[in-house]
């Protein structure tokens, strides 16, 4: 798919390591660009690795040929990490989707109400995981599978 990137608001963000932009896509009688086609081509044209850019928010405009949307170009996967949004890095497939449906949470949690003592407690433990510490840890193995390369 041939489209042409135009880059607009460039900013040296050093507080979070990153740069931010403003990508303007024009794609004459094309259809929208994918997220994957528009990251290469920002990665090529700003020497980066692709891995450590994020491409959200693209727009068409109403009657096509233009998109607009926004990309952050960190310098390290470290950094990325450290402070892209969750539900980005859940997109990406670094960190691990969430189980159970909300269904289910909310069912636990109507129960919880109508129990009292030590079968709450019970209730409580059952429905209670660490999941920073499962985050943690997915996120150091996605790091580690980038030492070896």
């Amino acid at each position: 798919m041939t489209f042409i990137v135009k880059t607009r608001k460039v900013l040296l963000n050093k507080l979070l390591n990153r740069r931010q932009l403003s990508v303007e896509l024009l794609h004459p009688n094309k259809p929208t660009p994918s997220q994957e086609s528009v990251v290469k081509e920002l990665a090529s044209k700003y020497k980066a690795d692709e891995r450590n850019v994020v491409v959200y928010g693209l727009k068409t405009t109403f009657g096509g040929n233009r998109t607009t949307g926004f990309a952050l170009i960190y310098d390290t996967q470290q950094y990325l990490l450290k402070f892209e949004p969750k539900f980005r890095l859940r997109r990406r497939g670094i960190i691990p989707k969430r189980d159970g449906s909300r269904k289910g949470w909310k069912e636990v949690k109507s129960k919880l109400k109508k129990t009292r003592g030590a079968e709450k407690t019970k209730i409580y433990m059952s429905r209670k995981t660490d999941k920073r510490e499962v985050i943690r840890a997915q996120k150091e193995t996605y790091l580690k599978g980038f030492v070896g390369k």
